[in-house]
């Protein structure tokens, strides 16, 4: 995620820890250019010292006051720079050295993280991914009758005259003591149950698949297709989305959940195509 990002994330999770103890500071948006190249500066110390401790980011923060003319006081006055945190580490109330420890955990949980912008992008890559695995797929795995030669595939279950495949999708009925031709792929699947044996596809009684097989698998494909661009094409309407209230209507209309926060668009953009991704369109 990017510093900036974990910065504002951080100074607003200050901004309301200060708020509980009736301290009341500037939001991000309004925040003066010092206050949030203070917050940017504390995550940049702890991302080149992944180890420091909050008694070593709180001596950052004194040099950084220090620097540009803050001095002790025991009330913060903005005009006249003066602060009644410029105290030695040891000599903070136990809530102040809270907000330290609370620096250091943000950063560490968000530096990994991809920005929202990041993972609309990569959302949509994803999907255009899957969708030019999903037509390759349909260029090379389409069978022709002339195409299914490979392994013969007997059925031999001792009590049942026959099986009726709906676990691997081909359709296909099985009756006892008949083999059939299949695609390798396909046969292997059939050939992990104890039901079925391998046969030499030149054998006597070889009953050769029709086109039926590749029918079947070809309509899955379509099927899956099909899905792939009902994803893709919904994820584009939702990058397109020019305000947060749209956002949060169709994430209520869609998927029930009533968002309340005051995220950004981008935000909100990302957990409605999270949503997409999880369970589909709705």
């Amino acid at each position: 995620m990017k510093i900036s990002l974990i910065a504002a994330i951080a100074y607003s999770i200050n901004v309301a820890y200060c708020a509980s103890m009736g301290d009341e500071q500037l939001a991000w948006d309004d925040a003066l250019d010092w206050q949030r190249n203070s917050a940017i500066a504390g995550v940049e110390m702890h991302l080149a010292n992944p180890d420091a401790t909050p008694e070593q980011s709180h001596e950052e923060w004194l040099k950084d006051k220090e620097a540009n003319g803050w001095v002790y006081g025991e009330v913060k006055d903005l005009a006249n720079k003066t602060h009644p945190n410029i105290l030695p580490y040891a000599e903070l109330t136990p809530e102040q050295r809270a907000k330290d420890h609370l620096l250091k955990t943000v950063v560490h949980l968000l530096k990994d993280l991809p920005d929202p912008d990041d993972y609309l992008g990569l959302s949509g890559q994803l999907v255009k991914l899957q969708k030019q695995i999903l037509d390759s797929q349909k260029s090379t795995a389409v069978l022709t009758k002339k195409q299914i030669v490979g392994v013969g595939v007997r059925y031999i279950h001792k009590t049942r005259e026959r099986f009726k495949d709906h676990l691997y999708g081909t359709g296909l009925t099985f009756e006892r003591g008949e083999t059939v031709v299949l695609p390798e792929d396909t046969a292997l699947k059939f050939l992990a149950h104890t039901e079925f044996e391998r046969v030499d596809a030149g054998s006597e009684n070889t009953a050769l698949v029709e086109d039926a097989v590749a029918k079947t698998l070809e309509q899955k494909q379509k099927e899956e297709r099909q899905q792939e661009d009902k994803i893709f094409d919904e994820i584009e309407a939702i990058k397109g989305m020019r305000t947060k209230d749209s956002v949060k209507e169709y994430i209520k209309a869609r998927y029930g959940d009533d968002i309340q926060e005051n995220l950004k668009l981008a935000d909100l953009q990302a957990i409605a195509i999270e949503k997409v991704h999880s369970f589909g369109v709705v």
